[in-house]
C-alpha cells in the first residue's frame, strides 16, 4: 500500500504579494542598510543585486561564503577587490600590449593601411571593445549609459592623450586632427539630442548613429587613397622636373619636401623597439625621456628603423636542420612566465613584480598564441601552436557559453563544457596534421592564420576583465554609499581609461605616435557611435519611455559640457602649436581633468549643484 503524501498549501495574503513586489523591486543599495545577519538571505533573492555579477558573485561570496559581520571586515574586503581590480586592468594592459596591438600591426600592414587610419579603426576598437561588451551586459541593463561613455572618453583624450603628449612629443597629422575633432562633436551633439529630445529613443536613431560612423570610416579611407594619388603624381612631377636641363633646383627641392612629409604619413611597418624594451626593462625609461626637464619639450627623435620582418621569419631556418629541431626546449621556453632579458636588465624590484605576475602570464601563455611580426619566427613555437589549436577554441567555447548561460551553484559561475567538449574532435586531427607539416626552425606559411585564434581569446579575456571591473566598482560604491553615477566617471572612468592609456603610450614610445594620437581621438568617436548605437539597438530598456533620464544620468550635463570644452581647447592648442605635441600641453589635459574630477567630487559632497536640471513631474 502506498502512502501519498500532499504538499502543503499555503493561504498567500496581499501581505505576501507585497513582500514579493517589495524584493523584486528593491534596490541593492537597501541591502547594506540591513544587519549583517540578514544580508546573505536578502543578496540571494533582491533581483537588483542578481545583476551586479559576472564570473563570481561577490556579494554571496561576502556576506554567505566568508560571512561577513562587521563593517572592519567588510572595508578590509574592499581593499583586497581594489588589489584584485588592479589584476584585472594589468590583465587587460598586458594582453593588448603582448597579443592585441601586434595582430593589430599586422592586419594593418596586410591590409595596406597608414599609422592614422590604422589608429583610427583597429587600435580605435581595439581600446573601446570592452567598453561595447560592457554596455551590453546585464550590468548596464540600466545604467546611465551615457554618462558613462562620456566620463570615459574625457579620461581617455585627458589622460591618455595628456600622457603622450607628455612623454613622447611629436608632429601631429593636423589635417586628420581636425577632422576627427570635427567629427566627435557631431556625434556628441547628435547623441545629446536623441537623448534629450521628447520621446523614447528609437531603433532608427541608433542606426543614424551607426551610419555617421561608417561616414567617418569612408571618409578617412578616401583620404587616404587621395594621399597616395597625389604622392604618385608629385613622383611624376618630380621625374619630369629631373630631366629638365637645367633641372629648376629651388622647385625640386620644395617638392621633395613635400613628398617626404607625405611619404611619413604613408608610413607603416613593424619598427625595431629594441631599445625601448631595454629601456623599460633597466627602469631607465622615465629618466631618459625627462633628462632635459620634466616641463621642457625636447627636440623629436628619430624614429626607430623598420626591421625585417621577412628575416625575422627565416633567420633560424636552415633545409638541413631535423624538422622537430630542439622541439621540446622551445616549448619550455616558450611557456617560460619570466621573460629572461627583463631578468637580466631589471632591478630587484622588476625581478619580484615579474615573479608576481607568473601565474597570470603562465594561464595566458597556455592557450593563446603569439602572432609577433618582431619576434624571432614571428612568436611560432611548434608543439605549443599545435597545442593551442586545441587548448584556445576549448577555452574560449567554455568561458563564453558558460558567460551566456549563467549558471551559479555558489559564489562563481559554473562551467559548462557541454558544447566545448566537441570542438577536440575538430582541432585534434587539425593539430596532428599541422605538427606533421610544420618544421620548428621556421613558422609556416599559414601561421597569420593564428591571428584568429588571438584574435578572439583576447577580445574574451578583455571582455571578462572589463565586466569584473565594472561590477566590481559598483560594489565598492554600495558598499561606501557613492552614487552610481560617480563612481561611473571617477574610478570607473580611470580604470577603463588604464589600459588605453598604457597601450597608447607604450605605442608612442616605440614610434608609432601618430597612431596613438590617433586612437585618442578615434577611440572615442567611436564609442560614442559604435558603442552607444549598438545600446540603442539591442538593450530594449534603453528606447523605453522615459528611460532617456537615468540613461543621461545626473551628471551628463557635466561630462558633456567637459567634454565639448576638451575639444574645444585642443583644437585651440593644436593650431597655436602648429600641431606640435609639447609637454604643455600634455600638463594642459592633465589639469583639465583635475578640474573635471574636483567637481566631480563636490557634486558628490553636494557642495555645488551639478549643471543638469532638478526634474520636475507634471501633477497628476
Amino acid at each position: 500500500m502506498s502512502v501519498r503524501t500532499k504538499r502543503p498549501r499555503f493561504n498567500l495574503t496581499d501581505l505576501d504579494y507585497e513582500f514579493h513586489y517589495f524584493i523584486k523591486n528593491m534596490s541593492c543599495r537597501a541591502v547594506m542598510r540591513l544587519p549583517y545577519t540578514y544580508r546573505c538571505r536578502m543578496a540571494t533573492q533582491v533581483s537588483d543585486c542578481k545583476r551586479i555579477i559576472n564570473f563570481f558573485n561577490y556579494f554571496r561570496m561576502m556576506y554567505c561564503s566568508i560571512d561577513i559581520h562587521d563593517k572592519a571586515t567588510e572595508v578590509l574586503l574592499m581593499f583586497l577587490f581594489g588589489f584584485i581590480c588592479v589584476a584585472f586592468l594589468w590583465l587587460m594592459s598586458f594582453n593588448i600590449g603582448t597579443y592585441f596591438s601586434p595582430v593589430l600591426k599586422i592586419i594593418s600592414i596586410k591590409l595596406h593601411m597608414n599609422e592614422y587610419l590604422a589608429g583610427v579603426t583597429f587600435l580605435a576598437f581595439g581600446n573601446c571593445s570592452p567598453e561595447i561588451i560592457a554596455n551590453l551586459m546585464p550590468v548596464r541593463a540600466d545604467a546611465p549609459i551615457f554618462t558613462i561613455a562620456v566620463g570615459n572618453i574625457l579620461a581617455i583624450i585627458l589622460l591618455s592623450g595628456g600622457t603622450v603628449c607628455f612623454l613622447r612629443p611629436f608632429k601631429i597629422n593636423g589635417h586628420s586632427t581636425l577632422r576627427d575633432l570635427l567629427f566627435l562633436l557631431l556625434g556628441v551633439e547628435v547623441l545629446r539630442f536623441v537623448m534629450i529630445k521628447e520621446g523614447a529613443v528609437t531603433l532608427g536613431e541608433g542606426i543614424v548613429l551607426f551610419s555617421i560612423y561608417v561616414v567617418y570610416v569612408a571618409i578617412n579611407i578616401a583620404d587616404l587613397a587621395l594621399l597616395r594619388h597625389y604622392i604618385k603624381k608629385l613622383r611624376r612631377e618630380l621625374d619630369y622636373l629631373g630631366s629638365l636641363t637645367p633641372p629648376p633646383t629651388n622647385e625640386i627641392n620644395a617638392k621633395l619636401r613635400k613628398l617626404t612629409s607625405w611619404e611619413e604619413q604613408d608610413d607603416i611597418g613593424i619598427k625595431d623597439t629594441t631599445q625601448y624594451r631595454r629601456s623599460r626593462d633597466t627602469s631607465n625609461q622615465f629618466s631618459n625621456m625627462t633628462s632635459s626637464g620634466y616641463f621642457v619639450t625636447p627636440r623629436p627623435e628619430n624614429l626607430p628603423g623598420h626591421i625585417d620582418y621577412e628575416t625575422n621569419r627565416t633567420r633560424l631556418h636552415n633545409p638541413e636542420n631535423p624538422r622537430n629541431l630542439q622541439l621540446f626546449t622551445e616549448f619550455f621556453q616558450s611557456l617560460n612566465p619570466v621573460d629572461e632579458e627583463a631578468w637580466q636588465l631589471g632591478g630587484w624590484l622588476s625581478r619580484v613584480y615579474l615573479i608576481a605576475r607568473c601565474p597570470l602570464v603562465f594561464v595566458l601563455q597556455l592557450f593563446i598564441p603569439v602572432v609577433d611580426y618582431e619576434k624571432v619566427k614571428h612568436g611560432w613555437s611548434k608543439l605549443l601552436n599545435c597545442t593551442q589549436i586545441v587548448t584556445n577554441p576549448f577555452v574560449v567555447i567554455t568561458l563564453v557559453h558558460s558567460g551566456v548561460s549563467s549558471v551559479y551553484k555558489s559564489w562563481h559561475i559554473t562551467l559548462d563544457f557541454s558544447l566545448s567538449m566537441w570542438s577536440p574532435c575538430l582541432t585534434v586531427p587539425l593539430a596532428i596534421g599541422i605538427f606533421l607539416h610544420s618544421r620548428s626552425d621556421v613558422p609556416p606559411c599559414y601561421h597569420h592564420l593564428f591571428i584568429i585564434l588571438t584574435f578572439f581569446s583576447s577580445m574574451v579575456t578583455l571582455w571578462i576583465a572589463a565586466t569584473e571591473l565594472e561590477v566590481l566598482s559598483e560594489i565598492v560604491g554600495i558598499v561606501f554609499n557613492l552614487s552610481e553615477t560617480f563612481m561611473a566617471v571617477t574610478f570607473g572612468a580611470v580604470s577603463n581609461a588604464t589600459p588605453d592609456i598604457i597601450a597608447n603610450y607604450q605605442l608612442a614610445l616605440q614610434g608609432y605616435g601618430r597612431m596613438a594620437f590617433a586612437a585618442i581621438i578615434g577611440g572615442p568617436v567611436f564609442a560614442i557611435l559604435i558603442s552607444m548605437s549598438l545600446a540603442f539597438m539591442f538593450n530594449h530598456r534603453v528606447r523605453e519611455s522615459g528611460a532617456e533620464s537615468w540613461v543621461y544620468g545626473d551628471l551628463g550635463d557635466n561630462c558633456y559640457l567637459f567634454l565639448v570644452i576638451t575639444i574645444v581647447t585642443t583644437l585651440w592648442w593644436s593650431v597655436t602649436f602648429n600641431f606640435h605635441a609639447r609637454r604643455s600641453a600634455g600638463v594642459f589635459l592633465w589639469l583639465l581633468y583635475f578640474q573635471f574630477l574636483l567637481f566631480a567630487v563636490c557634486v558628490e559632497w553636494e557642495l555645488v549643484h551639478e549643471f543638469s536640471r532638478d526634474q520636475y513631474f507634471k501633477p497628476i
